[in-house]
């Protein structure tokens, strides 16, 4: 744990991560919104940024079945270095974390990304700590005793923002306004997702070529009793395109059914995971309306328990003693 900005993001990417790989609730078709207002603090962030992401991670931390997941992973307060950074800034984000949100902006080589985080803070512990940092690339700035400003870039100054009355405002704000009454939420035009855009050593190429028609991606997460719910939509250019995406996601959640009902697929997995992924792909709902296509899905406490079961150890064979000789 080298920079405090770290310690502001890993909360955020812990439920994306969570969220991005199960892909949540089965709901009312292409119409399950979570709609509300824009959080007051998304202003703070860059307006021109193409791809924000938000989460309320106090609400979050009320969920049964986040708690749930959180008590299946290692707990940072076990890392030595976490522990040193909470005893030097006396920050824990798994407590003074409230709010964080995230714009990014594809600059080259490398995107930049902005943060602000809300909840408690020891502004000159914190700064003081930042300063120790030899050779430290980011930006840390207080806007308030209960926000903080992180950025990837030594001494960052945005650039000047568009006019009100630039559409690409005025779409960002609509679509986040669509997603807005959700714990989590994350807005995405497509057309400023770079080529050669990558994650770690993955690209992304693979999935925006299959992905030409769509304008908007948004997802939505929010807890729901004891699961968590979740809508993936995209916008896409005509009702055209938004019909063959959703003939292509129908058909690929066809082959996904009938890969997980081969025998020699099931022995990939432990039986309770075998079966977890069987339930997740058969409740996936698949819909479209009008450009509009909508993936929604739930993942349940027991397809959760399912997915982390242990395999279950198998017996070496016997080895028969050798005859004396």
């Amino acid at each position: 744990m080298k920079k405090p900005a770290i310690i502001i993001l890993c909360s955020a990417v812990v439920v994306l991560t969570a969220a991005g790989y199960y892909f949540l609730h089965r709901g009312p078709a292409a119409t399950d919104s979570m709609p509300g207002t824009a959080p007051t603090m998304l202003s703070l962030l860059p307006p021109q940024a193409p791809y924000v992401i938000y989460a309320n991670l106090e609400t979050l931390r009320g969920s049964a079945f986040l708690n749930r997941l959180v008590a299946m992973v290692p707990a940072p307060k076990e890392d030595p270095e976490y522990l040193n950074f909470i005893s030097a800034t006396g920050f824990d984000y798994t407590r003074d974390l409230d709010r964080v949100a995230i714009g990014v902006i594809p600059t080259t080589p490398d995107a930049t990304v902005v943060m602000i985080g809300e909840g408690r803070f020891d502004q000159q512990k914190i700064t003081a700590y930042h300063n120790s940092l030899a050779g430290d690339q980011t930006t840390v700035r207080f806007l308030s005793p209960n926000r903080i400003e992180l950025v990837n870039r030594l001494n960052w100054n945005p650039a000047p923002p568009p006019p009100p009355s630039d559409p690409s405002l005025t779409a960002m704000t609509e679509r986040i306004n669509r997603v807005a009454g959700s714990a989590l939420f994350a807005v995405v035009r497509m057309d400023a997702v770079p080529r050669d855009a990558a994650v770690g050593a993955f690209k992304l190429d693979a999935i925006t070529s299959s992905m030409k028609g769509v304008k908007w991606l948004t997802l939505a997460v929010a807890p729901q009793g004891q699961d968590l719910r979740a809508v993936l939509e995209g916008e896409c250019e005509s009702t055209l395109d938004a019909t063959q995406m959703n003939l292509a996601l129908s058909g690929l959640r066809i082959m996904a059914r009938g890969f997980l009902s081969e025998p020699a697929t099931r022995k990939q997995f432990t039986p309770a995971g075998g079966d977890a992924l069987a339930k997740l792909v058969k409740q996936a709902d698949i819909s479209a309306s009008g450009k509009n296509v909508q993936l929604a899905v739930s993942l349940t406490p027991q397809i959760l328990d399912g997915l982390a079961a242990p395999p279950v150890p198998t017996k070496a064979p016997a080895v028969a003693p050798k005859s004396a000789r």
